[in-house]
């Protein structure tokens, strides 16, 4: 498994219990923040150490070759990380490139929701608000990972966020799909 924009490795936590029970035999962290990347070492060594390996790099880097070979992944995710990576496409090319064929590519993000009633001025207040913080909401996203992969499981839906009004609720998505044998 291949968490790429894993950050500190929170992710891992989720699957702490699969860990234990051998369904991973390896997995790797990639991040391209020092500082994160320190916080994923840690919980590393602390829990899984001989599990868990963590990379300071960039997801789209085809050539890194810390990350495991090419067609050699049964799942890659990307968690609330697609939004900050200017070329992603590249990192959804690498997350590709990394899984087996028939291997899974799971991401959540936020995202616009225009086709579930998301109004115009709440699209344009969280893109506006996101893009404070170098997050950059589309709906390209969830269409080209319906066109690179073989689509599993997708659900969006709308969060509230604290003195925020309901009618301006964040939208967001969690992907599945398979890549093509």
């Amino acid at each position: 498994w291949v968490d790429l924009g894993g950050g500190t490795g929170a992710n891992v936590e989720y699957m702490g219990d699969a860990i234990a029970a051998g369904w991973f035999e390896k997995v790797v962290v990639l991040d391209l923040t020092p500082s994160l990347c320190q916080v994923a070492e840690a919980r590393a060594q602390a829990k899984w150490p001989k599990v868990m390996e963590v990379v300071c790099g960039d997801a789209c880097d085809e050539k890194d070759t810390r990350l495991p070979a090419a067609g050699t992944c049964d799942i890659v995710t990307i968690s609330y990380a697609l939004v900050m990576i200017p070329d992603w496409k590249a990192a959804v090319a690498n997350a590709l490139r990394l899984l087996r064929p028939g291997g899974h590519l799971c991401v959540c993000d936020f995202t616009l929701l225009p086709e579930k009633g998301q109004w115009e001025i709440a699209q344009r207040f969280w893109k506006a608000t996101f893009a404070t913080d170098h997050v950059h909401l589309s709906v390209e996203h969830r269409e080209h990972l319906k066109t690179v992969t073989a689509p599993v499981y997708e659900e969006t839906g709308f969060g509230g966020l604290p003195y925020v009004p309901p009618f301006l609720r964040a939208g967001w998505y969690a992907y599945i799909g398979r890549k093509q044998l």
